[in-house]
């Protein structure tokens, strides 16, 4: 049985680390655009016979991927950042029919990836998209407390990131192009408009080492896919902020450039790519910073009825950036693998995904995070 992953920075080493020791497979194949990254890596993997292959390959050429993904039982995509390399590898996954996890956290992209639903449903395969940590773990908290439900009225979701732990270039790209500008919140029933970092501001106590945080409307999917997996809702926000909230403002303002761009922007004589730049200066930013936890947390917290009774569910967690990312869309392929994700189609995780099983997964085999919680009558 052969599994292949997409993409191998960060979060993509703590996927494949988690397919080689967690995983059911005889081969892992490694596809990525940057033989360095994998080469380096693969060798620290020791202890079982599974069988690791490279494979230099251009992500967003569909052909190419899905000629890779033959003969594969799944395949992972960790290659960032998503808006460029989400659809072309969804679709070479419904050309190839084989199932695809992602780690997709692009609120216009996930859409488009809605759209591809029925083909992959003609394909006979399953495309998770937003396995990650936010989006993916907390989706899977909101279907954890959700189960313990009648009637889901309300779904906030919130999370924090350390500016200290900004993962790699794709990722500032990612924060720059989606989190600079608009954010999605369902009030009454209504999706509206919002801006990032600025409107809906609210302090939540997430645990230690976080603490008290204000955090802020985000351009996120879960608003987008809570709120159709649970139409009931009539409240489904995603809030963020980083620590220290100074990274929230370079993201904002950043991100103004790339959008105001015409063209490339002048850098010490040559030209260069207006997101190359931003991106680069943002990760420089960050990785600057001293004396700031490098934990990210997350929370999520649903209102609803239970036999004619309201009662509150909050869940939240800390853990690391990569390993919080990275594991659970190994741990989504695994369960493909194993033959526990029965639907077709192209979904949310919160639709396939039975969350006891997922969050044993998460909590008590890898030991990923800790998880505090409550219901209140």
């Amino acid at each position: 049985m052969k599994a292949l992953l997409l993409g191998c920075g960060e979060i993509g080493k703590e996927a494949l680390r988690d397919l080689y020791d967690y995983g059911v497979f005889e081969e892992i194949i490694v596809g990525t655009r940057t033989m360095s990254n994998s080469s380096g890596f693969i060798p620290s993997l020791k202890g079982r016979s599974t069988k690791i292959t490279e494979a230099r390959i251009d992500i967003s050429d569909s052909d190419a991927v899905a000629e890779l993904m033959k003969d594969c039982k799944v395949a992972v995509n960790c290659a960032g950042p998503n808006y460029k390399y989400e659809l072309p590898v969804a679709y070479a996954a419904i050309k190839a029919r084989v199932p695809l996890v992602d780690v997709n956290d692009e609120y216009e992209i996930t859409y488009k990836m809605y759209d591809l639903d029925e083909a992959a449903k003609d394909a006979g395969i399953p495309i998770i998209f937003g396995l990650g940590g936010a989006p993916g773990i907390d989706n899977v908290l909101v279907r954890a407390a959700a189960d313990q439900l009648d009637e889901v009225d309300e779904i906030h979701t919130a999370w924090v990131m350390s500016g200290a732990d900004p993962g790699g270039f794709a990722l500032s790209q990612h924060l720059l192009y989606s989190l600079s500008g608009k954010a999605y919140t369902v009030e009454g029933g209504i999706m509206k408009e919002m801006r990032s970092f600025v409107d809906g501001g609210e302090i939540l106590e997430f645990p230690a080492p976080i603490g008290n945080v204000e955090v802020f409307h985000i351009g996120h999917p879960e608003p987008i896919t809570l709120s159709r997996s649970y139409p009931s809702a009539r409240i489904v926000d995603n809030k963020a902020t980083f620590i220290p909230s100074g990274v929230n403002n370079d993201i904002l303002e950043l991100g103004k450039l790339v959008r105001e761009a015409i063209g490339p922007v002048r850098v010490n004589g040559s030209h260069v790519e207006a997101m190359d730049f931003a991106a680069t200066k943002l990760l420089k930013r960050c990785k600057s910073l001293a004396n700031v936890a490098p934990e990210a947390a997350l929370m999520v917290r649903l209102k609803g009825r239970k036999r004619g009774k309201t009662k509150k569910i909050l869940f939240s967690s800390v853990g690391r950036l990569g390993p919080a990312t990275g594991v659970p869309a190994s741990i989504g392929a695994i369960m493909i693998a194993q033959g526990k994700i029965h639907l077709k189609g192209a979904m949310p995780p919160e639709v396939c995904i039975e969350a006891h099983d997922f969050l044993y997964e998460v909590l008590d085999r890898r030991n990923l995070a800790k998880l505090n919680g409550w219901v209140e009558d």
